[in-house]
């Protein structure tokens, strides 16, 4: 049995810290009022950052960028934010809204969950399309776990002495799932990723070039 975990940064919960924070959902509306300002070419031509960067007229610009360059890199940075932002929404596993990490959610399983939808964990673990994530699931005492339901019991008194019984297996169980939840439709996730660091760093770069030009004419008025 092979135990396959990617590494941490390449799972959702990583990814939603990029994809779906505050900064990220903010930013993608740039595009829709940024699309009218960068492709009129009479705002566009009225564009400059000299003036808080102490610059005279006629006078050498101290930026790296032009005032234009600038405005497309914050522009197509901020699409890349909103295509990383829609892919998170749509292809990351709902039950991350639920829980943040497996521990947490094999005890909200345990509190919370019916039988049914205990019995549709268990059977999406079980069946022959399911990775193996966790060895402390898999492997008990160095002997491979043999693939026996265990979830039984929908009336009330028998769920609850089957809770009581199965429940580290419950917890393990819920625990497996999630982590192969976090693994699920590896192409967005790269995607999501690759887009959303993409995006802050052509934010980064007018951010870096307008600081730089500021220092300079604050250490020269010094």
């Amino acid at each position: 049995m092979e135990f396959k975990i990617d590494p941490a940064f390449l799972q959702w919960p990583f990814i939603e810290k990029l994809a779906n924070n505050d900064l990220s959902r903010i930013i993608g509306i740039i595009p829709l009022v940024g699309y009218i300002i960068l492709f009129s070419d009479e705002i566009s031509g009225l564009i400059s950052f000299n003036a808080i960067a102490g610059v005279e007229a006629n006078h050498a610009s101290p930026f790296w960028l032009s005032g234009l360059v600038k405005m497309r890199l914050v522009f197509f940075g901020s699409f890349a934010l909103l295509i990383s932002n829609m892919l998170f929404r749509l292809m990351s596993p709902k039950v991350l809204e639920i829980s943040k990490n497996d521990i947490a959610f094999s005890s909200q399983v345990l509190e919370t969950y019916t039988v049914a939808e205990l019995k549709e964990i268990e059977n999406a673990v079980y069946s022959d399309r399911w990775q193996e994530r966790l060895e402390i699931f898999w492997v008990i005492i160095g002997m491979t776990r043999q693939k026996k339901p265990q979830v039984s019991g929908y009336r009330p008194d028998v769920r609850r002495d089957m809770i009581n019984k199965h429940s580290d297996y419950i917890r393990l169980l819920a625990r497996e799932w999630w982590v192969g939840e976090m693994h699920s439709h590896k192409v967005a996730r790269i995607a999501s990723l690759f887009f959303a660091i993409t995006g802050y760093l052509m934010l980064t770069i007018p951010t870096l070039d307008i600081c730089q030009a500021v220092l300079r004419d604050i250490v020269a008025n010094i």
